[in-house]
């Protein structure tokens, strides 16, 4: 049994994500107070929409917006990336805290939520098959925007935190109920976003804790933990 047996294929994972960014720019909420981040939702929404299930195989799901929100009484740059390879090689959710929102930006808070399947190198270099990592390197799209990273010590990897499986949905609802406003709950309180997550929970989070439960119920012992199991490490 593995940590990740029930996580969805790739034509699920990223159908669904389709399903987060079409709400994303269908929400007047959204579209009222983040109107940047609805913009980029339908953007990246219309590049896949039109794709067969063969043609998205071949097709890397890629995600990238950045907007202004209140964090800690201070008005914010936030920016979010994703990328998500077919054979799952690669899937890297990152969201990015920027000290204020006025050039020249500089990000203070850096964390990457990552799916890491192993592989014939695992044994070598283990890491959490779902896992938090604060700081990593500079990507392409925080490059583009001049966004400093310098002060985050980019070439320090570790720790890799053991932590559940993430998508858009999740990651969004993390954003607006941590920064907390009268514009963020009323985005997150209502009955078509909690309808939103639930769906996601399930599809996501639930099948992750079943397993879970039943590695704890059934081969949970001194030579095989909870972080081996974390780690991928067969029993």
């Amino acid at each position: 049994m593995s940590i990740h047996l029930k996580h969805p294929t790739y034509i699920d994972f990223v159908r669904n994500e389709q399903k987060t960014l079409n709400f994303l720019f269908n929400s007047t909420q959204v579209n009222t107070h983040f109107p940047k981040l609805s913009g980029n939702a339908s953007a990246f929404f219309y590049r896949y929409k039109g794709l067969t299930d063969t043609a998205l195989k071949k097709s890397q799901f890629e995600f990238s917006c950045n907007f202004d929100i209140l964090v800690e009484k201070v008005s914010r740059r936030v920016v979010v990336e994703s990328i998500v390879t077919p054979d799952f090689s690669m899937v890297s959710y990152m969201l990015g805290i920027c000290e204020t929102d006025a050039d020249p930006l500089s990000m203070i808070r850096k964390f990457h939520f990552d799916y890491a399947i192993p592989n014939k190198d695992s044994s070598k270099w283990p890491k959490p098959v779902y896992h938090l990592q604060y700081g990593g390197e500079q990507s392409k799209g925080l490059e583009a925007l001049k966004i400093d990273i310098s002060g985050l010590h980019p070439k320090i990897s570790s720790p890799r935190i053991s932590y559940g499986p993430i998508n858009l949905a999740i990651l969004f609802d993390m954003i607006f109920f941590e920064f907390r406003t009268e514009e963020t709950i009323g985005i997150v309180e209502r009955s078509e976003w909690r309808d939103l997550m639930k769906n996601n929970e399930d599809i996501i989070l639930k099948p992750f804790y079943e397993v879970m439960d039943k590695f704890i119920k059934t081969d949970h012992k001194s030579s095989f933990l909870i972080r081996d199991f974390n780690y991928g490490i067969s029993d």
